[in-house]
C-alpha cells in the first residue's frame, strides 16, 4: 500500500509544481513499515527550489520558467553561476542596489500541505487496501497449503 501512496504523492507534486517526475522523486524518501513499527512514512527533503529547476530559459527580457505548471516570464532576471556552488542558477538584481538574489519557485513540502494530500491518500487507501489485503491473504493461504 505504501508504494502506491508514494507513487500518488509523486504524481500530485509533479502536477502541482511543474517539476519533472525525476526531480520530485529525488527529493522524496520513504521509511517502510516493519514488525514492531507498522507505520509507513514519506519524507520530503527540499527547500524552495531555484527557477533553474523549472526548465528556465534566458530570453531578451529576462528568464522564462515553468514554475507551478505555468510558463511565466520573470523580467530582469538572468541565468548565472552561483558564487559558492558554481551551479547555474536564476538571479535578479535587488532594486536600488548592486546586490543580486536568487529567484525561487515552488517548495515541495509546502505544496504537499497546500494540495491537502491527506484527503487524497485516505481516499486511495479506502479503495485499494481491501483489494491488496485480500490478495495477500489468498497468497499466504495457498503458500501455507503448499500449492505455491
Amino acid at each position: 500500500m505504501g508504494k502506491e501512496v508514494m507513487t500518488q504523492a509523486k504524481r500530485e507534486l509533479k502536477d502541482a509544481t511543474g517539476l519533472k517526475a525525476g526531480t520530485v522523486a529525488k527529493k522524496m524518501t520513504k521509511d517502510k513499515a516493519r514488525r514492531g513499527d507498522e507505520t509507513y512514512s514519506i519524507r520530503i527533503k527540499s527547500r524552495y527550489l531555484n527557477l533553474i529547476e523549472f526548465n528556465a530559459k534566458q530570453t531578451k527580457r529576462g528568464v522564462s520558467a515553468k514554475a507551478w505548471g505555468k510558463r511565466k516570464n520573470y523580467r530582469g532576471a538572468f541565468i548565472g553561476r552561483g558564487q559558492n556552488s558554481g551551479k547555474e542558477l536564476v538571479f535578479k538584481k535587488v532594486r536600488d542596489s548592486k546586490r543580486i538574489k536568487a529567484v525561487h519557485g515552488a517548495s515541495l513540502p509546502r505544496e504537499f500541505v497546500r494540495q491537502d494530500m491527506e484527503k487524497i491518500f485516505n481516499k486511495k487507501i479506502k479503495t485499494r487496501f481491501p483489494i491488496l489485503f485480500k490478495n495477500a491473504m489468498e497468497f499466504q493461504m495457498l503458500k501455507a497449503k503448499g500449492k505455491i
